[in-house]
């Protein structure tokens, strides 16, 4: 096995959680400088990462740390020259301090700097940025690196807004979802969910509000299929009236799975929803849940049913693993910047490109699926 280089981190915030799982794949981290950890109460973080964990005046009790020439010291923050200061003052050379912003994975700001040939160089104590292709020579402000944006605005470097946004309607397209145009973005990524899961989909299912899902993607394993209504029983056969809210109308470990999409941000009490939810299911049982991240508010839908909560991976995670009952949570999401605009435009799933729809960007969750395994 290939040795990795040893590197100290300095900085725990932002810039280090974008970055960690890469740094780790690539250096044997050996300890993490931090301003928050009071001086003199080192810690040990984890059984999986054995590096220590201290304030930066410590780093003289380590003193083959401190001196060691080989060893990088990694500046995982904005605040480079503050930083890159207090470590010059405990005899840190300069040589030894690397600029994390320069490593990748980078967001945004950091490609519009450093995906373009770009660079943070050393230069009698300060810190400046310089791009030869562009001809740029720009001295950082030393608590954040981020204020060179506004220097940049005028150069090629920096992504003009108007491009995009001149050509931008006030009003959707289509203020149904997408329904008038075609194929929903956000029912493009449920179907995808339950086909993923359609192997769970068998035995006495119940779905909300009709049973086109269950005949979809549960064909002959489903034994029998019943519709759960929050208004009215019949005129469907098997369907019957109940409220996930209230627990009218639901039998406890009746089904071997549950659909339930999109239901759960019109439910206001939705902590006594996901509770009926997992008393619904047989032992052994899924639930297969989706619900909207990124959406639109239609007045009907809030009117009528009300129109209460959006959801993340977090949420959702967070409302079934703390039931006793419940063994195992997978969450998954969907959606990345352009489909959610797209969706809110009511820009149908088939007019954007498959590309468009299978980039995955966690942090624009149009869709939050999960599934719920009952012990």
């Amino acid at each position: 096995m290939e040795q990795k280089e040893k590197v100290i981190l300095f900085g725990r915030g932002m810039v280090y959680q974008r970055k960690k799982e890469s740094l780790y794949r690539r250096y044997e981290v050996i300890a993490i400088l931090d301003n928050a950890v009071k001086p003199g109460d080192p810690i040990y973080p984890s059984i999986e990462h054995r590096e220590i964990v201290m304030n930066p005046a410590d780093l003289g009790k380590f003193p083959d740390m401190l001196q060691d020439p080989d060893v990088p010291v990694i500046l995982l923050s904005y605040a480079l020259g503050d930083m890159s200061g207090q470590l010059r003052e405990l005899g840190v050379s300069a040589k030894r301090i690397w600029f994390g912003p320069e490593i990748e994975p980078y967001n945004t700001f950091e490609r519009m700097l450093f995906g373009n040939g770009g660079e943070l160089i050393w230069e009698e104590g300060d810190i400046f940025y310089r791009n030869r292709e562009h001809r740029l020579d720009m001295k950082i402000d030393p608590s954040d690196l981020e204020k060179l944006a506004e220097s940049l605005k005028d150069t090629p470097l920096y992504p003009k807004a108007d491009g995009i946004l001149q050509n931008l309607p006030q009003v959707p397209l289509d203020d149904t979802y997408g329904m008038c145009r075609g194929t929903p973005v956000d029912r493009y990524y449920i179907e995808a969910f339950l086909d993923l899961q359609k192997e769970r989909i068998g035995g006495k299912v119940m779905e909300i509000g009709d049973r086109a899902y269950t005949e979809r993607f549960g064909g002959e394993k489903v034994t029998e299929s019943v519709i759960l209504h929050v208004e009215r029983e019949a005129p469907k056969i098997n369907q019957i009236k109940g409220d996930l809210s209230t627990g009218e109308g639901i039998e406890a470990e009746s089904v071997d799975c549950l659909i339930c999409t999109q239901t759960l941000p019109f439910i206001y009490d939705v902590r006594s929803a996901v509770c009926q939810i997992v008393k619904l299911l047989k032992r052994g049982g899924t639930a297969l849940i989706t619900a909207a991240g990124i959406s639109q508010i239609i007045q009907y839908e809030m009117i009528h049913y009300g129109h209460f909560w959006s959801f993340t991976e977090q949420s959702m995670r967070r409302l079934f693993e703390g039931i006793a009952e419940v063994e195992s949570v997978d969450v998954f999401t969907y959606g990345n910047v352009k489909a959610s605009a797209a969706f809110l435009y009511g820009i149908s799933s088939e007019e954007l490109s498959r590309e468009d729809l299978e980039f995955h960007d966690p942090n624009y969750q149009l869709i939050v699926a999960a599934v719920i395994r009952k012990k």
